[in-house]
């Protein structure tokens, strides 16, 4: 366990970090947008959650950490290599999550560099490019040094919390909203759509498992499609972490420019 001293460190490093290596998107598309993103990418996220998005002719962003490959997490059974392959082929896009699904803001730089390294290098192997990633940082644990590191070598990484993005977003510290099975943030994500729309922002939500019954982590399958598709019935644009960035960018420049 960290000590007082650590704390307190990792706390204004945190702090630091919110102000530090910042790339502004403004967002000024016509509509808003909603990403579906599943962390650590259990078997369970690979096909039942592939398929709530597939239904409504949408895709998700799936932050892969390569260390659990074939392994258990919370008692869940975690993706295979062939799991993976079957969302690059139907068009969903795989992130980074590390390699060992570790905490980011502990790890020196060396270390974290590694941690990065490797993981790149089991998705290159998969078919994704590494000029295109997108992260996702393990428990949401970032701090001064990661954001550093982090924002050279990705295209955008993503936090946990924080809800909606108005007006613009930190590519190198995106929020989202926790689709869990036990509520956990200030506003649910009925509000949070609400306030996309009107305000023509970027939300971007997170789960895990996709079951019935879910870990704490995780959401049902019914309620995951529920959720896709009053996003789209409200008239968002419902894609992955690397088409919104695109579209998004779209509408990034101001009309005078």
């Amino acid at each position: 366990m960290p000590d007082s001293a650590s704390k307190l460190a990792l706390r204004i490093s945190r702090r630091l970090a919110q102000h530090a290596f910042k790339e502004i998107l403004p967002l000024r598309a016509d509509v808003g947008v909603v990403s579906f993103t599943f962390d650590d990418v259990p078997a369970s996220a690979c096909v039942a959650g592939a398929q709530a998005l597939e239904r409504h002719g949408a895709r998700g962003t799936f932050y892969v950490a390569g260390g659990l490959t074939d392994a258990l997490e919370e008692g869940k059974p975690c993706h295979s290599r062939e799991q993976l392959r079957t969302l690059l082929a139907a068009g969903h896009e795989l992130g980074c999550h590390s390699y060992s699904h570790i905490r980011c803001d502990t790890l020196t730089a060396a270390e974290l560099e590694q941690e990065l390294d490797r993981n790149a290098a089991f998705l290159a192997e998969l078919g994704v490019d590494p000029l295109t990633l997108n992260f996702a940082y393990p428990f949401g644990a970032y701090a001064y040094n990661a954001k550093r590191i982090c924002s050279k070598r990705f295209r955008s990484s993503r936090i946990t919390g924080g809800g909606t993005h108005e007006d613009y977003a930190d590519l190198n510290a995106l929020k989202t909203h926790r689709l869990y099975d036990v509520h956990v943030d200030a506003e649910n994500y009925d509000t949070l759509l609400q306030r996309t729309v009107r305000r023509k922002g970027w939300l971007i939500v997170n789960t895990h498992d996709v079951e019935d019954p879910p870990s704490r982590y995780g959401f049902t399958p019914e309620r995951l499609e529920q959720a896709v598709a009053a996003a789209l019935a409200a008239g968002c644009k419902v894609l992955p972490v690397n088409a919104a960035i695109d579209y998004l960018l779209q509408y990034a420049a101001p009309a005078d420019a």
